[in-house]
């Protein structure tokens, strides 16, 4: 089975939530919205639940839709949980509610993606970032380009203090061998001698 790319699915975050106030402790609705390149567009309603002023989980209500145009109403619950943050307060997480292979996940996550018509973690969906499907000189360069390495070498201030490479050189000095290594590489790849 291919894998899904977790930049290009539906998926709701748990920082996102707390930001609009959902985990606040209080009844709190609302409706996310996506819209993807082709200009498709889905939504979900979204319900915080909480007890003793604590939220415990959240609520979610949208229709799916199968490739056979028969419609499904959702509405299931995903628990939270929280952990104590080392300087005071607490995180919250998602509880992947999904089974895979019949055993229960119960993952601690922060984003849950659409995986058909149910929500749950990455594992369970078999979801991928787009970068663990680079590979080769690609894989090495990462997100590094010209405008990077340019962009680093304006933001220097100052080469040197106190005899030693600033911060923002030693940065831009990185970005630059990094950036001499890939075009190596791809020269090398595409049989051109240097």
């Amino acid at each position: 089975m291919a894998r899904a790319v977790a930049e290009q699915s539906n998926s709701v975050s748990i920082f996102f939530l707390k930001k609009r106030g959902f985990l606040n402790g209080q009844w709190i609705t609302g409706t996310l919205h996506w819209t993807n390149g082709w200009g498709y567009k889905s939504s979900i309603g979204v319900e915080s639940k909480a007890k003793d002023n604590k939220p415990i989980a959240i609520r979610l209500n949208y229709t799916h839709t199968n490739y056979d145009g028969e419609k499904n109403k959702m509405d299931f619950e995903v628990s939270l949980t929280a952990t104590k943050c080392n300087y005071g307060g607490v995180r919250f997480w998602f509880v992947c509610p999904l089974y895979k292979n019949g055993i229960y996940c119960g993952r601690r996550v922060g984003v849950l993606y659409a995986i058909g018509k149910w929500f749950g973690c990455r594992y369970c969906g078999e979801i991928a970032y787009r970068s663990q499907f680079a590979g080769g000189f690609t894989k090495l360069a990462g997100s590094i380009c010209e405008p990077d390495v340019e962009k680093a070498y304006k933001a220097v201030k100052r080469e040197y203090y106190n005899g030693k490479p600033t911060r923002k050189y030693r940065r831009y000095l990185r970005l630059s061998e990094k950036m001499d290594r890939v075009w190596i590489l791809a020269g090398k790849h595409f049989g051109m001698k240097f």
